[in-house]
């Protein structure tokens, strides 16, 4: 079968190769899928990177979400054959992925193959962002990488809470698009300086943050909290750290606090883990913002997809498929 691997860590343009690699066994407990659809994530490229939470074991297979078909169940019958699930597990950008039963989720018919396979990261990511702030209805919370996927979910889930949001976007094309979706303020903060901005629509600081740019951007965004905020770092699109401004930390009593899906997710009890994956399934199915598609690559494609993927500013995913659509 092809499988997308990388044997040393690196820029995934130039390490990232197809090849050709035996179909994986299945234990008894486990199941054999074939992946149909891959999205490509920021954390699929930084695991690529070295730069991921979890350590690579060369050579690796890349990618973490998608969705397949059960082609062997396991033994306990828990997916009959045939059906289709979204899949959470390292290497779902091949033609097949061995399963434990917890890693998958089952797809509703009427949902496609190109939004099921966005399900398990960022809609998980956006619910559970939005369940810790702990903002109250009216206050402010305030987005980097405004215009991404979770930002347009963190949007629709704030949204019911009665969170108000602000975007910081890139581009200028980025601000009514946002504003359609009901962000309460869009900045462009290549348009000059934004942080005086950012406390005069927040009248003097916003609640908290969301991070996932880094570097100077999440000094910034620390630089518009009230006294008693929260800065959650949930990205590095930068790939710079974030340079800490101690004063306004110490004498504000900001908070900054780290968010690993993987492991928030790990902590959740059996039963909060399965009404959670249960409510997002239909939040997604009812449609859900953020599951735009960008273009479609088949897995030959890699380099080429890779490419488009850190180039759509928020214009939705790029797609690895059986069949190649690139647009």
């Amino acid at each position: 079968m092809r499988a997308v691997r990388f044997h040393r860590h690196g820029d995934p343009v130039a390490v990232l190769s197809v090849d050709d690699v035996p179909v994986p066994a299945t234990g008894p407990d486990d199941l054999l899928v074939r992946m149909t659809t891959r999205p490509i994530n920021p954390s699929d490229l930084m695991y690529v990177r070295g730069e991921y939470g979890r350590e690579a074991t060369f050579p690796s297979p890349a990618g973490f979400e998608g969705v397949g078909v059960v082609e062997r169940a396991d033994r306990a019958g828990t997916y009959r054959e045939g059906a289709r699930v979204a899949v959470a597990t390292t290497g779902t950008w091949q033609d097949y992925v061995s399963a434990a039963p917890g890693e998958l989720i089952p797809v509703p018919d009427a949902m496609p193959d190109e939004v099921a396979c966005q399900l398990t990261v960022n809609p998980f990511a956006a619910r559970l962002l939005v369940d810790q702030l702990d903002v109250p209805p009216g206050d402010w919370l305030l987005l980097s990488a405004g215009a991404s996927a979770v930002c347009r979910m963190v949007l629709a889930y704030a949204a019911k809470r009665r969170i108000r949001c602000l975007h910081l976007v890139r581009r200028q094309e980025q601000v009514t698009p946002l504003r359609l979706l009901g962000a309460d303020e869009v900045i462009d903060v290549s348009a000059g300086p934004w942080v005086d901005r950012v406390l005069a629509v927040t009248s003097g600081g916003a609640a908290a943050a969301i991070d996932s740019v880094g570097g100077r951007m999440g000094t910034g965004l620390l630089n518009c909290l009230r006294p008693g905020g929260l800065l959650i770092a949930f990205g590095a699109l930068s790939g710079e750290p974030i340079p800490l401004p101690s004063r306004r930390v110490i004498f504000s009593s900001l908070t900054v606090r780290g968010f690993w899906l993987p492991e928030r997710l790990a902590a959740l009890e059996r039963h909060d883990r399965a009404r959670l994956t249960e409510e997002v399934v239909a939040d997604v199915a009812g449609g859900q913002p953020g599951m735009d598609v960008a273009a479609r690559y088949a897995l030959p494609e890699i380099e080429a997809a890779v490419r488009h993927s850190t180039r759509t500013g928020g214009a939705g995913k790029v797609l690895l498929t059986d069949d190649s659509h690139p647009e």
